[in-house]
């Protein structure tokens, strides 16, 4: 299960220099560099798991300014004992134009292993993908996202218009996807870290490897600058899954009442 959601961006996107300018940061980004998102996930009303999503910055990577995202999903005690899952993705996304540079999954489901490393080239417009002792490269479209970073560059979308759709182009699995997101409208939800009015979208996914397979994807933000994603939900091959977030750390990051 990999703890991420292929997200959203507007039409009227946020704007990207070109990669030859200095790297200095010209989107300020809704999320704060340091943040830890912790969830609790579930399945047929059963708590299964928990996982994490972090943000870090201060690096750098072929010259340019980036932040690191980190997100792991683990199996609890009991499911361990008949499915282990220890999942970690990390994306290296340009902090000026939040575009991911590399991507690197790895997956432990059951006894099925996998590990892939991809290289996103944004200038030359191609990723290259290593995967099981092979490298395949593929074109790309401009500014492409990955399973990871989209999630981060959605949350810098300063308005989102309930009854509109919006577009990303993502590329995962070998293959290209224009990703629509509707934008389904307001919703209260009473969550473990308080009452808050949460933002609903429906993503409609098209490729498997997520926590959730093909199909239409739930998710809940907070209706601030912040952009929390405080529940995920989605169906699997059997029954749905939903992450719920339990803990924002540090605490003073949480969204204002």
């Amino acid at each position: 299960m990999v703890f991420v959601l292929g997200s959203v961006l507007l039409c009227s996107p946020l704007a990207a220099a070109s990669l030859s300018e200095p790297s200095l940061p010209s989107v300020t980004p809704s999320f704060v560099f340091g943040e830890r998102l912790v969830y609790d996930i579930s399945w047929a009303g059963l708590t299964v798991g928990e996982g994490v999503l972090e943000s870090q910055s201060g690096e750098r990577f072929n010259g340019r300014d980036v932040f690191r995202v980190v997100s792991t999903a683990t199996s609890n005690e009991w499911l361990s004992v008949f499915f282990p899952v220890n999942d970690r993705v990390e994306s290296i996304i340009d902090a000026k134009g939040l575009y991911p540079y590399k991507i690197t999954v790895d997956q432990r489901h059951g006894f099925r292993k996998r590990y892939k490393e991809v290289q996103f080239d944004q200038e030359e417009h191609t990723a290259l993908m290593r995967f099981k002792g092979r490298t395949s490269k593929f074109e790309i479209p401009p500014q492409a996202q990955d399973i990871l970073s989209c999630l981060y560059y959605f949350r810098t979308v300063p308005n989102l218009a309930a009854g509109s759709s919006v577009f990303i182009d993502v590329h995962e699995s070998k293959k290209n996807y224009k990703l629509e997101v509707q934008i389904l409208g307001s919703e209260t939800l009473r969550t473990a870290i308080g009452t808050v009015p949460t933002i609903k979208v429906r993503a409609i996914v098209l490729f498997d490897g997520l926590l959730w397979n093909k199909g239409d994807l739930y998710l809940w933000v907070t209706d601030d600058a912040r952009r929390i994603p405080v529940r995920m939900s989605g169906k699997v091959a059997i029954g749905s899954v939903t992450a719920t977030l339990t803990r924002v750390e540090p605490s003073r990051l949480l969204p204002v009442p």
